[in-house]
């Protein structure tokens, strides 16, 4: 579960810390359930060695650029298990990066204006703790044939799309439902409206790519047309793709099987210390970053602190009851590395299973912030997780009431230090 050898450990403290101002409820209208990985029995694949293999999850980073070469919206595309489906998480442009103390607050948008399509890259892999295996930045004519010109996407949208010409602000399509080519989902996606805040955007752009994913792939589009090989491992039925993947293969072998569209929840950041020239700037949910991030693309997420990795198991269909142990986790400095929406009723017990001592000492801990934890020793082990959380009503009943959080609070300085650990 560190993919990422050398992730900058100060700099996602900082990244937290951030997302903490903007909490907001998770998005509505959406379930963790439907992602594949949750819905996966690789994990239970145990090789002789007796751990169990995380299916490969990787994950690519597609910007749409517009005609005066600013960002105008920004996807993470995660494949399933077995590289056929995934997940297309839409991330605002707008949101904070994660900076040095001595680096000026600015946008991930800003940073493709610095330094390009590698900046930008290491903007969004620094704030969502996520390594991507592909990247890319396109423009209208090239998402068109990304998405393939025969596609018919059906959508609805509670508000008008507009665009900035130079002759002003003009209205490209009314509110309502309507059935658009791969011409004119290109053309939204690739469009910015100077002046507007792009949280007005933010629910267009999460309505176009639910239409394209309800689309699936287009006709005459072949998800191998450009797609390496892919081999499988020994252990499970997981999937290693070779690392030739372009962005379009990511999302051609998205389209091919069962998608979930998720969109981070995002909040304006007012001009202050951390937004002094009050741009367009986001804080997103740090707590919901991690949880979904560690829902679908589990294998490309590293730790982010010096501390265990923990594993959560939730069969509440209520993502925000995962989203509130994330964040009591995240808020102790302990790694949530991956998470799954598990089927059946939950248990009353929340129960850890550990596998030596000094994690069991370390879990018992957290039941200031958890409850009562019932730890329970076995012999197989995750790979990359030192402890398993399964999510029991007792751990439902001890939040209700409290506030998000529980309380508690953390001294960690936003100073960051820019050189790499070397372990």
């Amino acid at each position: 579960m560190t993919a990422i050898p050398s992730r900058r450990h100060n700099r996602t403290v900082a990244a937290f810390l951030c997302g903490l101002l903007g909490m907001v409820m998770l998005p509505s209208g959406l379930a963790l359930a439907a992602n594949s990985l949750l819905h996966s029995t690789d994990g239970d694949s145990v090789d002789t060695k007796n751990i169990i293999t995380i299916p490969s999850t990787p994950a690519a980073l597609l910007a749409v650029v517009d005609g005066n070469g600013f960002v105008a919206s920004l996807q993470m595309i995660a494949l399933a298990p077995g590289g056929r489906g995934g997940t297309i998480v839409s991330i605002p442009v707008g949101a904070a990066s994660v900076v040095a103390a001595s680096e000026a607050p600015r946008r991930l948008g800003d940073a493709f204006l610095l330094n390009g399509l590698d900046g930008l890259t290491t903007d969004v892999e620094g704030l969502l703790n996520v390594t991507f295996t592909a990247k890319a930045a396109v423009t209208e004519t090239e998402m068109v044939a990304m998405l393939g010109a025969d596609r018919a996407v059906n959508v609805e949208i509670d508000r008008a799309v507009n665009t900035l010409l130079p002759t002003g602000i003009q209205e490209i399509l009314p509110a309502g439902k309507h059935t658009l080519t791969s011409a004119q989902v290109a053309g939204i996606l690739a469009s910015n409206q100077a002046g507007a805040p792009e949280s007005d955007r933010l629910p267009i752009i999460k309505s176009l790519w639910v239409g394209v994913a309800g689309a699936g792939l287009s006709a005459g589009t072949s998800a191998t047309d450009n797609a390496s090989t892919t081999t499988s491992e020994v252990a499970g039925t997981a999937t290693t793709l070779a690392p030739a993947l372009t962005v379009q293969d990511f999302l051609q072998r998205t389209l091919t099987g069962e998608v979930q569209v998720w969109q981070f929840a995002a909040n304006a950041i007012p001009q202050g210390d951390l937004n002094p020239t009050n741009a367009d700037m986001y804080a997103l949910d740090k707590a919901e970053v991690i949880m979904v991030v560690a829902s679908v693309a589990p294998s490309s997420v590293s730790s982010l602190y010096a501390a265990i990795n923990v594993q959560i198991d939730s069969a509440f269909t209520d993502a925000t009851i995962t989203r509130e142990a994330v964040l009591r986790l995240s808020m102790l400095g302990v790694n949530v590395v991956l998470v799954r929406e598990v089927s059946g009723e939950p248990a009353v017990e929340t129960v850890v299973q550990y596998n030596d001592d000094p994690v069991r000492a370390e879990v018992e801990s957290y039941s200031s912030i958890f409850g009562q934890l019932t730890p329970k020793r076995v012999s197989q082990q995750v790979e990359g997780v030192d402890a398993r959380i399964v999510l029991g009503t007792n751990f439902r009943d001890f939040i209700a009431g409290q506030p998000s959080g529980g309380g508690i609070t953390t001294t960690t300085s936003l100073a960051v230090d820019e050189s790499e650990p070397t372990s």
